[in-house]
């Protein structure tokens, strides 16, 4: 539209300065109102030429400063994406052929068309070291140096694409130490919480591929593994599974005394903390040869190890009792249905 009107303008100058030229050449040979329209119309012209040019210069600058936006847009939202990826292995730590594969697809489909070349290059180089670091999968064993080294490479991608989009912070040394700091104090912790979630699900897990263990819940509270047995008030317990490095644990069948009089005749005793179990299912084992969830060294060294196949020793243990363990001839669901009439 601009360029058709730049057209029909430049041809009425012409027009208008040809009737200039030819009032010059020829004097007092045009009209005097024609040789005034004429000499307005010139200005008038040239005015809506240079506006026109003007328009429409701005107009490109707009449609470039848009086009601009809307790159800094896209390529800002893939950045993000591929970032949050790199966050997600930096927190856990190890990565697996699977995710170096989804990243070297974020790569190619999505930076490299965002990125100059040589950001590109060094982005290629430091995946390059952390592939070297890359486990089958995310049940492997985790290295400490190994996790230095895939934390490190992916600092120094993550300040790449920073300088790449203009946002002038930095991952600098100082801020890289910091962080190593804090996650050094919080990391226990999660480790702790994330394995004992892990652990009492393998618990269950074992329990429940032994049909003949009748257990109808299980549930970990105040420091205890409860394991109801038959719906009915006596429970397997063991623990405490959060206790001092010397303490022993327990194993034993438990049923409440008071409100579960019932039972008096199977009792370990009348009168104490004994009181509260079966005779002769009251075990004390050395705590060395359990889990300990206060013991951060055997949790983070376990935790690396747990899956579903991993051995559970305490499940082991439970089986074992529930099993072999008789009173008066009588193993725990014969008790169970002779005190309650529960079959």
């Amino acid at each position: 539209m601009n360029k058709k009107l730049i057209s029909v303008l430049t041809v009425l100058a012409v027009i208008s300065i040809s009737l200039l030229v030819f009032g010059m050449v020829y004097q007092n040979q045009l009209p005097k109102i024609v040789e005034e329209i004429n000499n307005s119309s010139i200005g008038a012209i040239l005015t809506a030429i240079i506006t026109v040019l003007l328009l429409s210069q701005q107009s490109s600058t707009e449609e470039i400063k848009e086009k601009n936006v809307k790159v800094f847009e896209e390529k800002s939202g893939k950045f993000n994406l591929f970032i949050e990826k790199l966050w997600e292995i930096w927190d856990d730590r190890v990565v697996s052929l699977e995710e170096l594969n989804e990243i070297i697809k974020m790569v190619s489909k999505d930076i490299v068309l965002y990125t100059k070349p040589e950001t590109v290059d060094i982005i290629l180089s430091k995946l390059i070291t952390i592939a070297e670091q890359a486990t089958p999968d995310k049940s492997s064993i985790k290295d400490t140096e190994a996790t230095k080294i895939i934390q490190q490479n992916i600092f120094d991608i993550i300040n790449e694409l920073a300088k790449e989009i203009g946002l002038g912070g930095e991952l600098r040394p100082e801020i890289r130490s910091k962080l190593n700091t804090l996650e050094n104090k919080v990391v226990p912790f999660l480790i702790q919480k994330d394995f004992k979630k892990k652990y009492i699900e393998n618990f269950k897990q074992t329990i429940e591929q032994n049909e003949d263990l009748d257990f109808t819940s299980i549930e970990y509270k105040n420091k205890f593994l409860w394991c109801r047995v038959k719906d009915s008030n006596i429970y397997f317990r063991v623990g405490p599974l959060e206790r001092e490095q010397t303490q022993n644990i327990q194993f034993a069948f438990y049923v409440e005394f008071w409100g579960n009089r019932n039972f008096q005749k199977y009792r370990d005793a009348s009168k104490g903390f004994r009181k509260d179990f079966l005779s002769g299912s009251n075990w004390w084992m050395s705590g060395n040869d359990f889990i300990n969830f206060n013991n951060y060294e055997q949790v983070e060294k376990m935790h690396y190890e747990l899956n579903e196949s991993a051995e559970n020793k305490i499940a082991q243990k439970v089986i074992e009792l529930y099993r072999n363990w008789r009173l008066q001839g009588k193993n725990i669901e014969e008790i169970i249905e002779e005190c309650t009439n529960i079959k």
